[in-house]
């Protein structure tokens, strides 16, 4: 027995528009609309931030649609500002509160534990985090973990992996959602054996109407474990806001 579960991850670019000329977090939550989404990964979140109207961004966007979320900042501070941020641990509560630059999750569902997991970085590239979470379905549950994954390739790659080995050890079935910062087919290699990408498409860089520009595929979303989902369909979803499109899956998710 099944019952449908969608899935969806997207990179809000904190949310501006996809030319960098401004934040509309109206138009970031018009496309979390479009997706209509049991859970959504978030990256690229902003909370108390100057550049982004010193707003908690995940809690305005959950609290309108009406979902349950939460906060892991990857960072404390402004991000690019070579004074301005540090590293959130280790040593620190996982969210102190203040000014950060992260990651969420909003989900419809009800959510179990949600911890926050630690991700190896190169000298001093910016820090990543992953958040795993336990969600419940009836008398079911299944981990779905969001993260943001080092543009550093080779930083990525040993992240991804590093995540999965973690994951893997906690058994059980997994949804992998993010901005891995990989193209499809470094993913399809690197993943750990049993991890399957469910959607393929292009998500970066998103770009208006009519341009003729390839993309290429930053975002996905991949399962693993027994008796996993059937995957129904999925949709890559744009419009103004962030430079990346969002991504969608529609599952059949064993009961």
């Amino acid at each position: 027995m099944t019952r449908p579960l969608q899935v969806a991850t997207w990179n809000i670019f904190g949310g501006r528009t996809w030319d960098r000329a401004q934040v509309d977090l109206d138009l970031t939550l018009a496309t979390l609309r479009r997706l209509d989404a049991d859970v959504v990964a978030l990256q690229e979140v902003d909370r108390d931030l100057p550049r982004s109207g010193r707003v908690d961004q995940a809690s305005l966007l959950a609290e309108a649609l009406g979902m349950t979320w939460r906060y892991a900042p990857a960072l404390l501070g402004t991000p690019g500002d070579p004074g301005g941020w540090r590293p959130a641990g280790p040593g620190l509560p996982d969210d102190p509160g203040g000014p950060g630059y992260g990651i969420a999750l909003l989900s419809r569902l009800p959510l179990g534990a949600v911890e926050t997991v630690r991700l190896p970085r190169r000298g001093d590239e910016e820090p990543r985090v992953a958040q795993v979470a336990e969600v419940v379905m009836g008398n079911s549950g299944l981990t779905v973990t969001g993260t943001h994954l080092s543009f550093v390739p080779r930083s990525g790659v040993g992240q991804l992996r590093a995540l999965l080995r973690t994951l893997d050890g906690r058994g059980g079935r997994h949804l992998l959602l993010g901005d891995l910062n990989l193209c499809w087919p470094l993913v399809r290699v690197v993943a750990l054996p049993g991890w399957r990408p469910l959607v393929r498409g292009g998500t970066f860089r998103n770009r208006p109407p009519g341009t003729l520009r390839a993309r290429v595929q930053l975002d996905h979303v991949l399962a693993a474990g027994p008796d996993g989902p059937l995957p129904r369909g999925a949709r890559i979803v744009g419009g103004p806001a962030s430079d990346h499109l969002a991504v969608r899956v529609d599952l059949d998710w064993p009961s």
